[in-house]
């Protein structure tokens, strides 16, 4: 006999969505760009934010979600600029404003990298409802981080309105072509 998929789990996830959207924050940071020093989510007035966290030396994770972003902006052709691609470092030890720019011009020349203090960082994570942290052996570390250790993070693709507001969440994986049609229809709402 074959089973039909139980709707259940669907309505979960709606659920489990709209919840996150329910407690979700305003977007509001204070963090550090390359060419244009402190930034905020005013710099990009009018324009969709579609925003991943990470770091530069992650191996797998980090260059999907980048180039799921990259790909997502660039499907939207002539509406491509009214949505800014942000990826922010979660590991301000390692990753300066000067690697994590080279870092994300490689995938795309219109992305935008951020970073800052542990402070700013945690701040904004918690805000977008993200995680990270740091580990060694295994487990947990905190700030001050020594020489060497991993970092762990959620792997989410957030996408924020000219208001600031959280529109949608996106699964990693989900790819940038599949997001980039959600984005064209946020745009032309």
């Amino acid at each position: 006999m074959k089973r039909q998929p139980s709707y259940t789990i669907y309505a979960f996830l709606a659920a489990c969505l709209l919840s996150f959207n329910a407690v979700a924050k305003p977007l509001k940071f204070e963090l550090q760009e390359n060419t244009l020093g402190t930034v905020t989510e005013k710099n990009w007035q009018g324009k969709f934010l579609l925003m991943g966290i990470g770091y530069t030396s992650c191996p797998d994770i980090c260059p999907t979600t980048v180039i799921d972003l990259a790909t997502a902006v660039n499907s939207l052709k002539e509406d491509a600029n009214k949505v800014t691609p942000i990826f922010i470092s979660v590991d301000p030890n390692r990753d300066t404003v000067e690697n994590l720019d080279m870092y994300v011009k490689y995938f795309d020349p219109k992305m935008v990298g951020l970073t800052g203090t542990q402070e700013q960082i945690k701040s904004i994570a918690k805000r977008m409802k993200a995680t990270y942290g740091y580990s060694l052996e295994g487990k947990p570390i905190y700030p001050p981080l020594p020489k060497q250790y991993e970092v762990y993070h959620s792997a989410y693709i957030y996408l924020y309105g000219p208001d600031r507001e959280l529109i949608d969440v996106f699964g990693y994986g989900e790819g940038g072509e599949k997001i980039g049609q959600s984005l064209k229809r946020y745009i032309n709402e």
